[in-house]
């Protein structure tokens, strides 16, 4: 008898930027094809840049679709709202993740998480929703990193960090084992976290400082 083909997913990406190309990439390189990109929503895109995958509209397209989706944007803040919206709406995101990044024993990853190219994911760490981890970012041994938290390329978090919901953690940053990144913060690229990070306070520089200070 003839081999079944898995029938491939529709796949909304929310957002048309860098990050959305990136994850077009991502699924071109999935075994299986397990999903097939329908088209792009992006309330702020004045034009479309991914060639014959159409701009469908705004956010509220999701509305309408009965596609799984992915939120390709790199502001935690707008990817909240986006996942709120998408509840509200009873659609379903997709959890994706390249196959030349590695996940240890007892990995567990959210709905909507994506994991783009060279990620190291150590044991017992978990990823909640729609956390964004890219290319390069190493989650250390028994890591808990909250929803809708960004990790830019080449960041670094020691074991038994916790990344509280909505933060963002900056390329190449490193996040010394055992602290606590409150939600909503920002640790600016290459700073090194020392100590714990209180909510909604942006850190930089080596050791990390609270810059919003006078």
């Amino acid at each position: 008898m003839a081999a079944q083909h898995k029938r491939s997913r529709a796949l909304v990406v929310v957002g048309a930027g860098a990050i959305a190309r990136q994850v077009r990439s991502l699924v071109a390189e999935l075994a299986g094809e397990p999903y097939q990109i329908i088209g792009y929503v992006d309330s702020a895109a004045a034009a479309h840049p991914h060639g014959c995958v159409p701009l469908l509209g705004g956010d509220e397209v999701l509305a309408g679709t009965d596609s799984s989706y992915v939120i390709a944007i790199g502001n935690p803040t707008a990817r909240s709202r986006i996942d709120d919206s998408a509840t509200r709406w009873h659609r379903h995101p997709a959890t994706l993740v390249h196959p030349s990044s590695t996940l240890d024993a007892g990995v567990s990853l959210g709905a909507g998480c994506i994991v783009l190219p060279g990620v190291r994911i150590q044991a017992d760490a978990c990823l909640g929703r729609h956390v964004l981890a890219n290319a390069n970012v190493v989650v250390g041994h028994d890591c808990v990193v909250h929803e809708h938290a960004v990790l830019s390329p080449l960041a670094m978090l020691a074991g038994g960090v916790v990344v509280e919901r909505g933060a963002l953690i900056g390329a190449g940053a490193v996040v010394l084992p055992e602290r606590v990144i409150g939600f909503g913060s920002t640790i600016g690229a290459g700073a090194v976290v020392t100590a714990d990070v209180p909510p909604l306070t942006r850190v930089a520089g080596v050791p990390a400082r609270n810059i919003d200070r006078a």
